[in-house]
């Protein structure tokens, strides 16, 4: 049975904050949870566990997710919508000249950015990985990194089955400017982030990387990039030039267009091989937990 607010916010230490966009884009979310319910149950004949979803007051970029009395419920910070905007307010966008569209396009990549991390903690119920209750750290960068796949496997997968193929491009361009600068501002919060200038030591050094229990920015933006190759099928076969138009967007909001970029490739390849390791883990673990869509009732 479904706690009361005031018993939530008393075992948990949150305030709950409600107000008219929150309950719009929780609203939102909760239908996109319940139809993927459905189409599963109809599909596969197994129910899957819905989840309460709960705005918190707190200024951070980041959600939890918990079971309590066999109920899931996900809190997502208030700083995910609020503070998310005013990062965003102060990039660059002088590649939209209409100040309405300009809006339109901030308010679409918070909205973006909020159904992923909904769906990234809900990853986590529906992957088995808060009743699995795993301690290892090499297992916990896991379950974040299957998380994150799962969130953008669904928001690819919903741009295409709701919009037309002449939106794909625009819409999963704002999809992963959200995720992009959501962690990118997440990463200002984080005292394991702050050497950026140092990634090799900080980044990817075997001790450090060993205590952590959450992959880095830099490693998440990296594999949720590589799920951007869209193939798009009509009379002929055609790979969509998202990364791309991608790469121009953020240089122009960075203001670093037509600036020298320092060349890592030497980082880069350490960080293409910590990835690498990091999906091996994620095989690793669905070898442990098991999957609840493989699982029938």
């Amino acid at each position: 049975m479904e706690k009361d607010l005031k018993q939530l916010e008393d075992e948990l230490n949150v305030k709950l904050y409600i107000t008219e966009e929150g309950c719009e884009l929780l609203n939102n979310v909760q239908l996109k949870i319940t139809r993927e319910r459905v189409a599963i149950r109809d599909e596969k004949e197994i129910l899957i566990p819905g989840c309460n979803i709960y705005f918190v007051k707190n200024k951070t970029i980041d959600a939890f997710v918990t079971k309590l009395d066999d109920e899931y419920y996900i809190f997502v910070n208030s700083g995910v919508i609020e503070e998310q905007k005013k990062y965003l307010e102060k990039l660059n966008w002088s590649f939209i000249s209409n100040e309405t569209q300009r809006t339109e396009w901030i308010n679409d990549i918070i909205e973006y950015g909020f159904y992923f991390i909904v769906f990234h903690e809900y990853a986590h119920i529906f992957c088995g990985h808060v009743d699995a209750c795993l301690d290892d750290p090499t297992d916990k960068k896991a379950q974040e990194c299957e998380a994150d796949m799962f969130a953008m496997e669904y928001l690819v997968k919903y741009i295409m089955n709701t919009q037309s193929e002449q939106e794909y491009i625009l819409e999963m361009e704002k999809m992963f400017l959200a995720i992009y600068f959501q962690f990118e501002n997440m990463q200002r919060e984080r005292w394991q982030e702050w050497y950026n200038d140092k990634i090799l030591e900080n980044y990817y050094d075997p001790e450090k990387e060993a205590k952590r229990n959450h992959p880095l920015s830099a490693q998440r933006m990296l594999y949720l990039y590589e799920m951007l190759n869209i193939v798009v099928v009509t009379d002929k076969i055609e790979l969509l030039p998202i990364k791309e138009k991608i790469l121009e967007k953020i240089k122009v909001l960075k203001r670093i267009e037509g600036k020298e970029i320092p060349n890592r490739e030497l980082e880069y390849g350490v960080a293409k091989e910590s990835v690498q390791k990091l999906k091996e883990s994620v095989k690793e673990i669905r070898k442990k937990i098991p999957r609840l869509s493989d699982v029938s009732e």
